[in-house]
């Protein structure tokens, strides 16, 4: 029951950080470099032209990146004359190790992009086994999905041994919390090259949006809601594919100087496990959709290893169109049916639409791409909106 009035509960003091600060300290502690950046791309872009500048012959540079990876990952690459090569994954998003080394085969020095796919697919094997077998490999890591553990990614004894530690790692700031920009990479040797300085449109228009936003929750005004969304829109077509990378905002910088970690934490763990309690109590869990089976509670079987960034589904399309009993539920897509969740006030992003050639290369990433939904779990909602969340879900499938 949603209780409004009645007396005060108790809250407790979090842990307030410094973000810019701890993030520096834990790499410079473990004796490597970092900068902040405006944007993921442009922390990709800038690992890239550090490559490219750490390179002593003139030849094109062969990256090896998932199948299941956004164009914002893959465009830094591709803008800079690398040749992208997409590798197969597994069915619960790990790699498939022996089908990457088949594809690197005898490439010299590869690039290879591995990510931690919301905090389930632990990365260290696998850079364990391209490292013994490739040792002039150049290995960068995306810690997007598990940002908020840096003390695992960015402790040197995570790793083992100092040769298993990435050459480079690279995390968006900005998809965990409300900032215009922001940003960070990471490497085992002081960057080359250098990032430009100066406000940009990307952050300013962000800025804006952000406000806007802000003002649209307060009163609700449609104009306003569209405004900004437009605005988040330009915001992104300002970006030149991560070719000329930016430092983080000053204004960013200064959010980002003040942060309550500690509460940002507890709620995404607690509205992860709430929402996942209740979807997979949902009569047609494991038919209609699946959550992915590497988290396991506690109470409810699922023990979470890292902070989580959010909640992946997995839709079953073909079933919800056989068991439908209207005619538009025959024909659901899974675009469609983000539609009727975003329709009712709750969103689930495509994570991610992916390359023609990716798909082609992976079936299992293409089938993730034409069938995930994402729920975000983050410090914004509460226990309520998680129960929200999960109701509006269920009543949709039925609804089919």
């Amino acid at each position: 029951m949603y209780e409004i009035g009645s007396e005060f509960n108790l809250t407790e003091n979090f842990d307030r950080k410094n973000l810019i600060s701890f993030f520096t300290d834990k790499a410079e502690g473990s004796g490597r470099y970092i900068e902040f950046l405006r944007c993921g791309r442009d922390a990709i872009g800038f690992v890239a032209d550090d490559i490219i500048a750490d390179n002593t012959e003139d030849e094109q540079r062969t990256v090896f990146i998932p199948a299941l990876s956004c164009d914002s990952m893959v465009r830094p690459f591709e803008v800079r004359g690398f040749k992208v090569v997409y590798y197969r994954l597994n069915d619960n998003l790990t790699v498939r190790t022996d089908r990457l080394i088949e594809a690197i085969g005898d490439v010299k020095a590869p690039v290879v992009l591995l990510m931690n796919f919301y905090g389930i697919t632990e990365v260290r094997g696998y850079i364990e086994a391209l490292r013994d077998k490739y040792p002039d490999a150049v290995l960068i890591e995306d810690v997007t999905h598990i940002l908020f553990n840096p003390e695992k990614y960015l402790d040197k004894a995570f790793y083992g041994k100092e040769e298993y530690v990435p050459d480079y790692q690279v995390g968006s700031i900005r998809k965990w919390l409300g900032v215009p920009d922001g940003a960070f990479a990471v490497s085992k040797k002081e960057f080359i090259m250098g990032a430009l300085t100066g406000e940009t449109d990307f952050s300013a228009m962000r800025y804006e949006a952000l406000k806007e936003k802000t003002e649209y929750l307060e009163n609700g005004d449609q104009e306003l809601k569209d405004h900004y969304r437009k605005l988040l829109s330009d915001a992104e077509d300002t970006l030149s594919d991560g070719l000329d990378p930016y430092h983080i905002s000053d204004l960013s910088a200064e959010i980002l100087s003040n942060v309550d970690a500690g509460s940002l934490e507890a709620r995404r763990n607690v509205n992860y496990r709430n929402l996942y309690k209740r979807l997979s109590r949902l009569p047609l869990c494991g038919k209609a959709f699946k959550l992915l089976s590497e988290t396991e509670l506690s109470e409810y079987g699922i023990d979470y290893e890292y902070t989580p960034f959010m909640l992946p589904i997995v839709l079953d399309i073909d079933f919800m169109r056989r068991s439908a009993i209207t005619e538009e539920g025959k024909n659901i897509t899974r675009d469609g049916f983000e539609k009727k969740l975003a329709a009712r006030g709750v969103y689930a992003p495509v994570l991610w639409p992916i390359a023609d050639e990716a798909a082609k290369v992976c079936e299992i990433s293409a089938r993730f791409s034409d069938n995930m939904l994402a729920f975000w779990i983050d410090q914004r909602y509460n226990r309520f909106d998680m129960e929200q969340a999960a109701r509006v879900f269920d009543e949709e499938l039925s609804r089919l």
